[in-house]
């Protein structure tokens, strides 16, 4: 006997869309024993409050999740950034919600202890353990508050559930949602992070976050899918966007991984279709290819690029300095926010200082950019 399981990325149904998979995903979701996706973001409720945070703020159609559950869908992962976006109550709404439809949830929760929660599922006499957990950003529980929220991918709780389940499941499957946006490669923390828990115990690693797909690698007797991309994603921004990506069909014996298939998908006419492998804008040979031929060399130059690109301005407009070689330009605009804004947005700042030194990946490219730097 096998069990398959169908796992695909980031869903966000802002507009309220009935059918937003065609027919043949769908028929493929609801013949797996188990599908799950990245539940993004809480569903709309009256007197939504957004919390303080640097970046969007994202929610749902309240009918998004009953269009989940007709789908097919019966386990989301809601650890993710977006998810504690309205705080408290639009959390505990979201997850009285998915109760209400039957759907097991993951990764996140009322309280510490709900959040960190692991999934078994016994399925064709197979038992599969299922954990989630996202990188610390806005809402993620990275210690025991009085709050709800999500677990965080670097607690030592995770690391502690693989051990346990081990000996209770046939196979451990770890939802992750984590990565630099919008790049085709996973940086090097996060190849080594997942790689860690795959040394632990873990047998399956299927990521997303970064909205778009990155490769898979096989490592020891695990798999490792970096980024699955949106697999349903109408947010502003992101609503006329094509959003070529894919699932995985994952086929389990008693022994682990038996087969698996990829499924790619695109945005028509504002409905994720499947779509044959030459329809897509990608293809594995070259994102796998990207963790293979002159990797080191291409994260490392990736995350000085991204360093000038965009985190060198984030912390000058934070902490109010200026680069040694800045240009005139730079030096007239950096004068011009000095003597004229100097109180404004102040609490804004904060907030996106706080935003990248907190979000892990943030960090990482940081770090890594500064210490290349130094270097030379």
């Amino acid at each position: 006997m096998t069990l398959k399981l169908f796992a695909c990325g980031d869903i966000v149904n802002l507009r309220s869309k009935k059918d937003f998979v065609d027919e043949k995903i769908k028929n493929l979701i609801q013949s797996s024993d188990i599908s799950i996706c990245n539940f993004e973001a809480p569903i709309e409720t009256n007197n939504m409050k957004a919390i303080k945070k640097a970046g969007p703020h994202v929610y749902q159609s309240k009918k998004s999740i009953e269009y989940l559950s007709e789908v097919g869908f019966d386990m989301v992962s809601l650890a993710n950034n977006h998810i504690y976006d309205f705080g408290q109550e639009s959390l505990d709404n979201t997850i009285v919600e998915l109760n209400k439809y039957n759907i097991d949830i993951i990764g996140a929760g009322v309280d510490f202890d709900s959040a960190y929660e692991t999934k078994i599922m016994d399925k064709n006499g197979i038992r599969i353990g299922v954990i989630a957990a996202a990188e610390n950003e806005f809402g993620c529980l990275y210690e025991n508050q009085n709050r709800g929220g999500y677990s965080w991918i670097f607690h030592y709780e995770i690391e502690d559930n693989i051990r346990k389940l081990k000996d209770e499941v046939d196979v451990i499957v770890l939802i992750a949602h984590a990565g630099v946006e919008e790049i085709d490669f996973p940086i090097k923390e996060w190849r080594d992070r997942y790689k860690r828990l795959c040394d632990i115990g873990v047998d399956m690693v299927i990521g997303h976050h970064p909205h778009v797909p990155q490769g898979y690698e096989k490592y020891y007797n695990s798999m490792i899918f970096y980024s699955l991309g949106n697999f349903y994603f109408d947010s502003v921004g992101y609503e006329n966007k094509s959003d070529d990506s894919y699932s995985v069909l994952l086929e389990f014996s008693k022994n682990g991984l038996k087969d698996f298939e990829i499924i790619y998908h695109k945005k028509i006419d504002g409905q994720t279709c499947m779509v044959k492998k030459e329809e897509v804008s990608f293809s594995f040979y070259n994102l796998n290819g990207l963790l293979e031929n002159n990797y080191l060399k291409r994260n490392d130059e990736m995350c000085i690029e991204l360093f000038h690109k965009y985190y060198y301005s984030y912390y000058e407009n934070a902490l109010g300095v200026l680069e040694k070689d800045a240009t005139f330009i730079q030096i007239v605009k950096f004068m011009i926010k000095k003597l004229f804004f100097k109180n404004r947005n102040l609490d804004n700042k904060k907030l996106m200082l706080l935003h990248n030194i907190r979000i892990d990946s943030h960090r990482f490219v940081v770090q890594r950019a500064l210490s290349l730097i130094s270097e030379t």
